[in-house]
């Protein structure tokens, strides 16, 4: 398990998923896409698009890709919890 301290995730940029790709062996993938750093250093990459995931072959990644598609997950449903924001400031006003 990582601790929420040791990764990032961020929109991806095209330099970057060119290194993931080629360090995988993989095709590139489709773009809008997130990218996970551990300690800085770029270690998966999912694809928004058909949900691809290229990763390094050489650290474990599979609690990173689960971060990685749950951050899509809830990136997807960003209208779900501001619905759920207002209704807890409804009742609790001095969140507001």
């Amino acid at each position: 398990m990582l601790s929420h301290h040791a990764y990032t995730i961020r929109p991806a940029d095209a330099p970057t998923l060119e290194f993931l790709c080629a360090l995988a062996g993989a095709a590139p993938l489709a773009r809008p896409a997130l990218i996970a750093d551990i300690d800085g250093v770029p270690a998966a990459a999912l694809s928004l698009v058909d949900s691809r995931v290229v990763a390094d072959p050489f650290r474990q990644t599979s609690g990173l890709v689960r971060h990685l598609r749950l951050h899509r997950s809830g990136w997807r449903t960003r209208d779900q919890r501001d619905a759920v924001r207002d209704r807890v400031r409804a009742v609790l006003p001095f969140m507001a």
